[in-house]
């Protein structure tokens, strides 16, 4: 698959005379972070160009930018520029209601969002200092609960799991509370705030995902190994067949470990080609022993060796987390997928994330292949999950999701409705195989797709013969009289 078109975009990083920084939460229906905290900002818009030429006078390309970030900050926010002070609006968007130098929208970094994202975007970050502030408030619903705050006191509640954060986000909060000065040359200091590619992503403390080239089904081309811990590391996942994937995790993890970390162990969600990539690489380079279910440990024999096998209940000790916390995990064992299939539950105090392998994705589907997968089993993990306290879930596809409970309604929905039509395909033509259904049961599937198609519509038969509702004759199922 071909990366997604980058789209231009602005934020703006607005910092009050008290050293706050004005955040807000992206509503959750937000498809590009919905749920993370983060600056004011968004996709340049056909007439930024015009409003840059009323507001400074000029057009270029980095003054549509700075024309793009206030507009965001007046329609996320509520408020304008009016010379050192930032104002709340009154009545709708004019160039009039603004009064600054452009020069004053210092650039601060240039943020391109991973090729792993199903949005993406090359954004420019500009920082603004005013010394009076009104309060701001949410002028078109994107954001949620903006506020001015201590930079320090989001870097707290981020550690304290309570907000998630984006890397541009964190890092320009953790600057700013360093303080004032200097602070600017400080932002473009890091390599994603130079357009370089940014290896890994800690939307929650403790938490870092890193998304690998490996040979896994369209739409996705990654999967995410995540490190998990802060005195002792996990790594679920590791996906790479690919050298230089490799060593990108590698990197990753030899960092922490000069900083005294310890790598406990590698941990295998379960054991499809498109997450074990490295596993046995990891297990011989770095002597990290291999930890998975049984059922999964059985099926990789001779291909990954499994030191311990980890099953339902099982608790993970990772020591302390950065902020002194007891940081633990517990296995969940959830076939249906895969017959070893396994999430991790964050057991903090305030813990929020499920490390949920292949149980839902945020790129793509789940395919349940009836040689190693069972539908109804599948199900019933996914209500499991569902009946769990609120959680982000973390994907072995594509970024976290911070509306769990949405997505796993979404999956369940989905299903059943997909088993309905089956339902409907085989009243309709009395008697057939599988591929026979698939131009009613399935016609919002493209043709070439039909061979996976069968195979899930299969899993969806045998878990009516199972209930009673359909019988199988031979390679043929028929509604049961």
């Amino acid at each position: 698959m071909s990366p997604q078109k980058l789209h231009d975009a602005a934020s703006l990083v607005l910092v009050d005379g008290q050293g706050r920084v004005l955040v807000g939460t992206r509503a959750i229906r937000i498809p590009f972070l919905g749920g993370f905290m983060a600056f004011s900002g968004g996709r340049v818009d056909p007439a930024d160009a015009g409003h840059a030429q009323r507001l400074f006078g000029r057009e270029g390309m980095q003054d549509t930018l700075r024309a793009t970030a206030l507009r965001e900050l007046f329609e996320e926010m509520g408020l304008v520029i009016d010379g050192p002070a930032a104002r709340r609006a009154e009545g709708g968007f004019t160039e009039a209601s603004f009064s600054l130098d452009p020069e004053r929208l210092v650039p601060v970094g240039r943020w391109i969002t991973p090729e792993y994202s199903p949005i993406r975007f090359d954004t420019r970050f500009f920082l603004l200092q005013v010394e009076q502030a009104d309060l701001p408030f949410s002028h078109d619903g994107e954001m949620r609960d903006p506020e001015w705050a201590d930079p320090r006191a989001v870097l707290r509640a981020h550690l304290a799991q309570a907000v998630l954060l984006p890397p541009p986000t964190q890092w320009a909060l953790s600057q700013v509370a360093a303080g004032l000065e200097g602070v600017a040359a400080r932002l473009v200091a890091h390599p994603g705030a130079r357009g370089e590619e940014h290896l890994d992503f800690e939307p929650l403390a403790g938490i870092r995902a890193l998304p690998l080239l490996s040979p896994t089904l369209p739409p996705a081309t990654t999967t995410n190994a995540y490190l998990l811990g802060h005195e002792k590391l996990l790594v679920v996942d590791p996906a790479a067949y690919d050298a230089d994937e490799r060593d990108k995790l590698l990197c990753l993890l030899e960092a922490r470990m000069d900083r005294g970390a310890t790598l406990e162990a590698v941990v295998l969600t379960h054991h499809h080609g498109d997450h074990v990539g490295a596993a046995e690489w990891l297990r011989k380079k770095l002597h990290a022993p291999v930890w998975a279910h049984p059922l999964t440990r059985d099926l990789l024999v001779g291909k990954v060796g499994v030191d311990r096998t980890l099953s339902e209940g099982d608790v993970l000790d990772l020591g302390l987390d950065e902020a002194g916390v007891p940081f633990t995990w517990r296995v969940l064992h959830t076939p249906g997928h895969a017959r070893g299939h396994i999430v991790l539950e964050d057991l903090r105090p305030g813990g929020r994330a499920l490390v949920v392998g292949d149980m839902v994705a945020a790129i793509g589907s789940i395919i349940i292949d009836p040689d190693e997968g069972d539908m109804a089993e599948y199900l019933a993990q996914l209500a499991r999950l569902r009946a769990l306290p609120p959680r982000v879930l973390l994907p072995a596809h594509g970024p976290p999701i911070v509306d769990g409970y949405g997505k796993l309604d979404e999956y369940i929905a989905h299903r059943l409705m997909r088993e309905r039509k089956v339902m409907d395909a085989l009243v309709a033509v009395g008697e057939g195989r599988p591929e026979d259904l698939l131009p009613m049961a399935y016609d919002d599937t493209p043709a070439h797709l039909y061979p996976l198609a069968a195979r899930a519509c299969r899993a969806h038969l045998d878990k009516l013969v199972h209930e009673g509702r359909v019988t199988r004759i031979h390679e043929r199922f028929k509604v049961t009289a």
